[in-house]
């Protein structure tokens, strides 16, 4: 979900209308589907989250008139609000968890540090890449994804490959000028929160600090990620495609949390 939200918002940049759009996510191991249906009206933004296509799971609501996230949850029909405020407490308790962890392998066997470490990297792609390390795009040609004509870019990280990124023009998509101002912003206030996880040692924050830079070179390139790759260990991972996109009009009450839902803190201490 995180790699879907970055690269949904990191590209853009004026407003006309309302639009909505579907994306498919399909991962490989496990095998599973599913299926993100986002929507735009002014500088505000969501994507809703369906597990095995169908179920909803979850959804990422961007208040750009209040520069905050909200995130919510379907299962307890609950919601939580990530400000500036939150995510600096947020990086706090990540970092002092990664000290803990560094505290507890202290001891431990070169043998037994590196299966945790192996354990971790099936959890947390980028486990174990201690240094940052700048991301090379290179041009992979062209092809078409769906409708949408594009341009492949292949990331690498050292000599691993890491993704591949389709990028389509943002006119060969309806709405697409449309969406640029909001994803626009929406990836100035995520780039505040990578730096921000970025402060935190070890591997969370240098793998965050890469992704970041990563979508800093995408932004360049003036369009939108059509289908993303994802590579892990040299196998595909994960692939998401974007399905179809339209303009409209949505209701603005769709851009809350729904009601009866309660808001909770994040529990961070």
């Amino acid at each position: 979900i995180i790699s879907v939200l970055l690269l949904t918002i990191s590209f853009g940049v004026s407003s006309f209308a309302d639009v909505i759009f579907e994306m498919d996510q399909k991962q490989i191991s496990p095998e599973a589907t599913h299926k993100t249906k986002g929507m735009v009206k002014g500088n505000n933004f969501k994507m809703e989250f369906y597990e095995n296509g169908e179920k909803p799971d979850g959804a990422m609501i961007y208040r750009g008139d209040k520069k905050e996230m909200i995130m919510v949850n379907h299962q307890d029909k609950s919601y939580v609000v990530l400000d500036e405020a939150t995510m600096n407490e947020l990086v706090g308790v990540m970092s002092e968890a990664m000290a803990q962890f560094e505290e507890a392998m202290k001891d431990a066997t070169p043998e037994e540090r590196a299966m945790m470490e192996k354990m971790m990297k099936g959890r947390m792609p980028g486990m174990g890449n201690n240094e940052i390390i700048e991301p090379v795009i290179k041009k992979a040609g062209s092809t078409k994804v769906n409708s949408y004509s594009c341009t492949l870019y292949d990331v690498y990280r050292g000599d691993d490959k890491t993704s591949q990124h389709c990028v389509a023009s943002w006119s060969s998509i309806e709405g697409g000028n449309e969406m640029k101002t909001v994803m626009l912003e929406m990836a100035q206030f995520m780039d505040q929160m990578a730096k921000s996880f970025s402060k935190s040692k070890g591997f969370m924050g240098n793998q965050l600090q890469f992704e970041n830079n990563v979508f800093a070179q995408l932004r360049k390139l003036n369009g939108f990620p059509v289908q993303t790759i994802d590579y892990q260990d040299g196998a595909v991972d994960s692939e998401s495609q974007l399905v179809s996109s339209k303009k409209t009009t949505v209701n603005a009450a769709d851009l809350e949390p729904p009601a009866g839902y309660t808001k909770q803190d994040m529990g961070l201490r």
